[in-house]
């Protein structure tokens, strides 16, 4: 537990209240008030142990992508830390009973009772203090973490930019292009004609967050024809589509995502007529999955990582499912969320 000085100077403050009134509201008199040394001391112990367990099962939310600020969540963080902190207690006083340490703390069910009712309502009563805490410390995590998501959704986005050429240039070279091919040329102006699509979708959304799943996957489709027409057999592309048309305009994802994908594989794995390597695309009415065999390079590309960091940035900004990343060494791919478009009030 990292915590600022201050936190443990409150913890035991509350902790000596609390021994404090414990020892009043026993006492008649005057006379018969006396507050044990150590009494302090074992109660900051169990507040500890109650932070301690909270901070766990937070951390553990977070790693699963389960936490969230809501009230919903931080009740039952309190609900499953108080199952824990009360099994633990309750298992700490047997094994001192059996041990002939503890004080018949099982002589009977008053006992028993007692003890599970101090120990609850020193769990709540301290858990109740520190999830405000813990509230605070999320908060700022995730306005953190948003601001950094924005900086590499943003840098992502100048990166791409920057890799553009002006429109209209390349527009009118592609035109003149395609007039000095020769009517009976069919492969060249389907190249052309591909290149051009290709091209206009990215010029046409690159001020765009999210744009339509059959958008992007027709972009896909333009851009496998040229790298087939480039690589031959060596690579070879592989659809899985299992929703229908209509519902493909109701998902969204970032433009140019799946490119980035596509050209990943290629740039990592190498493919030969004898050894193809098949990249397989899966959408579900949840996510884009790209996957494929690891064929790796001799000589290992450079710059890995860095494009699947932007991607990550770029999808966060969208999804709060996280992006998923499954890599072994006989296997690589990576499961895209996918956002369904708002419905428009009628």
């Amino acid at each position: 537990m990292r915590k600022k000085p201050w936190f443990y100077l409150f913890m035991f403050a509350l902790s000596l209240l609390l021994a404090l009134y414990t020892r009043l509201t026993m006492a008649v008199t005057a006379e018969d008030f006396y507050l044990f040394p150590d009494a302090p001391f074992w109660t900051f112990l169990q507040a500890l142990l109650i932070v301690w367990l909270l901070d766990r099962l937070h951390a553990r939310a977070l790693r699963r992508g389960q936490a969230s600020g809501q009230a919903r969540y931080f009740f039952g963080l309190l609900w499953r830390g108080a199952l824990l902190f009360v099994g633990l207690t309750q298992l700490l006083t047997a094994v001192l009973e059996f041990t002939h340490i503890g004080h018949d703390n099982y002589a009977g069910w008053y006992p028993v009772v007692r003890n599970l009712s101090s120990d609850i309502f020193l769990y709540l009563l301290v858990g109740s203090v520190y999830l405000p805490f813990l509230y605070q410390q999320h908060a700022a995590q995730v306005r953190v973490e948003v601001e950094r998501l924005e900086k590499e959704a943003t840098q992502a986005r100048l990166q791409a930019l920057q890799q553009h050429v002006d429109p209209h240039f390349l527009f009118n070279n592609l035109n003149i292009l395609a007039a000095l091919i020769e009517p009976a040329n069919t492969a060249a102006h389907d190249y052309v004609t591909h290149l051009a699509s290709l091209y206009r979708y990215l010029v046409r959304t690159r001020q765009h967050d999210a744009v339509p799943v059959a958008e992007e996957m027709a972009f896909l489709r333009d851009y496998q024809f040229l790298l087939q027409r480039r690589f031959g057999a060596a690579y070879v592309f592989e659809e899985d589509v299992q929703i229908s048309a209509d519902e493909l305009q109701q998902l969204l994802i970032p433009p140019g995502v799946g490119q980035e994908l596509l050209t990943n594989a290629l740039k990592h794995n190498l493919g030969s007529r004898a050894r193809p390597l098949r990249v397989r695309l899966t959408l579900t009415a949840t996510s884009l999955q790209i996957s494929h065999a690891r064929q790796p390079r001799p000589v290992p590309a450079t710059g890995e990582g860095s494009g699947l960091a932007g991607l990550r940035a770029r999808l966060a900004l969208l999804h709060d499912t996280p992006v998923r990343i499954d890599d072994t060494p006989e296997h690589f791919s990576v499961t895209l969320p996918l956002v369904r478009r708002a419905l428009v009030p009628a």
